[in-house]
Parts: structure tokens; C-alpha cells; sequence
């Protein structure tokens, strides 16, 4: 299995929305300030852990990693990654899904019971597989990405 690190094709990384980011970071700055001032009214080591858990989940999700190689896509956040060889890849269009249909930023299920990777509801890639479930992914370059995918392999 070669490191994909050596063959890099391209490279994106997907910030969360910033409204998202206040939303969470003033969450768990409440949360904090509660365990502060509000010693004994609320136990501690739930608060203890609503913070630390909101904080590992926003770390985890504050970017989308895109990776294609000479192999592969590899899309994800943190540590949950979703790999896919190029050679699997049936078809892929650029897609602006309705809000609705994911029904949230993160990993989602779409009502085609594809597994999406949305970071907002702007255009992105949808990729349907020859074995395996179809994917969608938020990007901010839907173009280059498939300009890419076709000189890795004349998939299309």
C-alpha cells in the first residue's frame, strides 16, 4: 500500500462556516462559565464533560479534508475518513443539494441513502461508485476536482 503522501494530487481543506464555529465556541464557553459560578448546582463532571466532548467534536469537524492521489479520494473530517480507489469511481457531477435533503452539516445520510461530507450547502462533488455507496462532499472547487479526476483517469 503506498503512502499517500508521495503521489499528491490535490489538496483542500473545507472550514466550517464561521457562524458555526461562534455557535460552538460560545456553547462551550457557557457551559464553562457555569461550572465557574455555579459550583454544586450542577454537577461537575457532566459539565466537565459536555465541555470536553463539544470541544474534541468541534475540533474533529472544524474542516473537510479532500485528498486525491494517483490511486485515490480520500475525503473526510479529523479522524473519520471515507477512501475511495479511483478505479471504483462509476460517475461524478457537481451537485447543490437542498437543505433538506442531508438535513445538517457533518456526516449525513441523503434521502438516496448516499453518506455526505457537508461543511455547507454549496456546490460539491457527488460520486457514484461502481461497488459501494454513492458519496457527496461540500468543496469550494467542484471544476478542478473533476478537471483532476478525468487526468488521473479517463473515468467520464
Amino acid at each position: 500500500m503506498s503512502n499517500y503522501y508521495n503521489d499528491l494530487q490535490y489538496v483542500e481543506k473545507v472550514q466550517v462556516h464561521p457562524v458555526f464555529s461562534i455557535i460552538i465556541l460560545l456553547f462551550i464557553g457557557f457551559l464553562a462559565h457555569l461550572k465557574i459560578n455555579f459550583q454544586g448546582d450542577v454537577p461537575d463532571i457532566l459539565l466537565l464533560f459536555l465541555i470536553l466532548f463539544l470541544s474534541l467534536v468541534y475540533v474533529n469537524f472544524m474542516k473537510l479534508d479532500i485528498i486525491i492521489t494517483s490511486e485515490k479520494l480520500i475525503v473526510g473530517f479529523g479522524v473519520i475518513k471515507h477512501k475511495i480507489r479511483l478505479d471504483n469511481i462509476d460517475h461524478v457531477k457537481i451537485r447543490k443539494p437542498p437543505w433538506y435533503y442531508y438535513g445538517g452539516l457533518g456526516i449525513r445520510f441523503g434521502w438516496d441513502w448516499s453518506i455526505g461530507f457537508l461543511q455547507n450547502y454549496k456546490r460539491g462533488i457527488l460520486i457514484t461508485p461502481i461497488k459501494g455507496r454513492k458519496i457527496f462532499f461540500s468543496t469550494n472547487n467542484p471544476e478542478k476536482i473533476i478537471n483532476i479526476l478525468e487526468e488521473q483517469k479517463n473515468i467520464f
